[in-house]
């Protein structure tokens, strides 16, 4: 889930000349950022149900992982992510203990 930055740099770029490589400002501007929370098919790597917003935090996750089983219900559904702490947590636990008995 990387963050998305909006930046700008503050000076154009100069093209190259003979004999000098381009040179490009290393300063910028930022604009914000936002959080993107996505899933993939792992063959494909097509992206599918993102959530692009301002937050990250558990319950956006939360909420995330919902709206992608609600794309389809049906489905034996695998989440593959790493150990932040948004993963982990008590309010995911629970959405997850409720779908337990729609599962078997």
């Amino acid at each position: 889930m990387p963050g998305i930055q909006a930046l700008e740099r503050i000076a154009t770029t100069i093209p190259m000349q003979p004999g000098q490589p381009a040179r490009i400002e290393y300063e910028y501007k930022r604009h914000g950022t936002l959080c993107l929370i996505r899933n993939g098919y792992l063959v494909t790597g097509q992206m599918f149900a993102p959530t692009i917003q301002e937050t990250r935090t558990e319950e956006d996750f939360a909420k995330h992982v919902e709206n992608t089983i609600q794309t389809d219900p049906k489905a034996r559904w695998v989440f593959v992510v790493d150990n932040l702490n948004i993963h982990c947590s008590e309010m995911l636990v629970r959405y997850i203990a409720r779908l337990e008995p729609l599962i078997r």
